[in-house]
């Protein structure tokens, strides 16, 4: 199953992790099950909140390192530039500006989104996945 990650679901296992713990996040981020996908920007926004992750994850620098390469290979991260021509049906569909490269990226695999953001569910065009609802999905399919 393909999939869009959110930045917000991309953290919270990064910061689980470094507690840890174990959770439906880290499930679906490692599951076989599940292809994953990013904007690139993701990356920048991950280098920009980097210390502020690590504190909250109580990783050592040598440890969240390690885990972020980790992340980089189960992630694959898009550029702009391979969506751009998504960007004015995304514009129409997505409910929050922010959102936009993670619509416009989902219109261009044809797949879902999976973030806890209860506001992108307010369209019909892209399904949106909480933790939860991708958890009982991967369940289901591996009956």
């Amino acid at each position: 199953m393909k999939l869009v990650i959110d930045a917000n679901e991309l953290f919270a296992g990064v910061i689980i992790k470094g507690r840890g713990r174990q959770s439906k996040t880290l499930d679906i981020l490692f599951s076989d099950e599940v292809e994953l996908f990013a904007p690139f920007r993701l990356l920048a926004e991950m280098e920009n909140n980097r210390s502020e992750i690590r504190k909250k994850s109580g990783f050592c620098m040598d440890d969240f390192e390690s885990f972020v390469e980790v992340i980089k290979l189960r992630i694959k991260f898009i550029p702009l530039e391979e969506v751009t021509d998504e960007i004015p049906d995304a514009k129409k569909i997505c409910p929050d500006p922010k959102d936009l490269e993670y619509f416009a990226l989902a219109l261009k695999l044809k797949c879902s989104i999976w973030s806890e953001e209860k506001l992108l569910k307010e369209q019909s065009k892209i399904k949106v996945f909480t933790t939860y609802e991708l958890k009982e999905v991967i369940k289901q399919n591996k009956k």
